[in-house]
């Protein structure tokens, strides 16, 4: 005689409830997975930050095959084509912008976009930020990144001047390809993200490299490891209801 818990619609819901407990637990492994990555990744940029820097000479070639790297930069700083990048935030959740540089490199035309770090909203404003010109020759540190494009996809913000203006000051990304119409110098084709100095805490404040997270993706395992767990017992109570209802 066939077990009441394998006929008919029990089939189907033992089938159902398989496939669900079967995906929440290859959710919480891809997360794990990812926290793996995660912390490669982390691992990777420390020992990046650990290594005498790379002088960026200028050229195309040179500056794309130090992306990711720590590189050293002496050059001048065109303070009146400065650009911001919006929607920045503390480590402490203080939304502002981050100021965007151009540094024309010592002994060369060619200039190199640099991220100079945060400033609170109210200092956003042009006659705001000019407080922050540099005027003087000057050798920064920082690490080489690649500048990014906007998606392909109708979802993606668009940076687009202020009505009545030509030019765009605030920006969604550091899209180099675009901001180089702005800017009366050759850009190179990444951007140096500056590194804080030994000056301590200072306007504009560059992010802390070494502040890693391992983000959400453990915490989300779990939930989902929690999820399959509750599913178990919910599925097997109502198992047991059945078969008692039957008796």
């Amino acid at each position: 005689m066939t077990h009441p818990l394998l006929r008919g619609s029990w089939l189907v819901r033992h089938a159902f409830a398989l496939i669900i407990f079967v995906t929440m637990i290859s959710l919480g492994i891809w997360q794990l997975d990812r926290l793996a990555q995660r912390r490669a990744a982390n691992a990777e940029r420390l020992a990046v930050l650990d290594q005498n820097p790379d002088t960026l000479t200028g050229t195309a070639d040179q500056a794309e095959s130090l992306v990711g790297r720590r590189v050293r930069v002496h050059g001048t700083y065109l303070s009146d084509q400065s650009l911001l990048l919006r929607g920045q935030t503390t480590e402490s959740g203080i939304v502002g912008v981050h100021l965007l540089t151009p540094l024309r490199i010592s002994g060369t035309e060619v200039a190199v976009m640099v991220d100079r770090g945060w400033l609170p909203t109210e200092q956003a404003r042009p006659a705001a930020r000019a407080a922050f010109a540099v005027e003087r020759d000057v050798m920064i540190e920082g690490v080489a990144l690649q500048g990014e494009s906007r998606p392909n996809t109708l979802l993606a913000g668009m940076d687009l001047p202020m009505p009545g203006e030509q030019r765009i000051d605030a920006w969604l990304r550091v899209d180099l390809g675009k901001m180089q119409a702005q800017i009366n110098a050759p850009l190179l084709p990444v951007y140096v993200e500056l590194l804080p100095s030994a000056d301590g805490p200072r306007l504009p404040q560059p992010a802390d490299p070494r502040l890693l997270s391992d983000g959400s993706h453990l915490s989300y395992a779990l939930q989902w490891f929690a999820f399959s767990l509750i599913l178990t017992i919910v599925y097997a109570a109502l198992m047991r209801q059945e078969l008692r209802r039957l008796a």
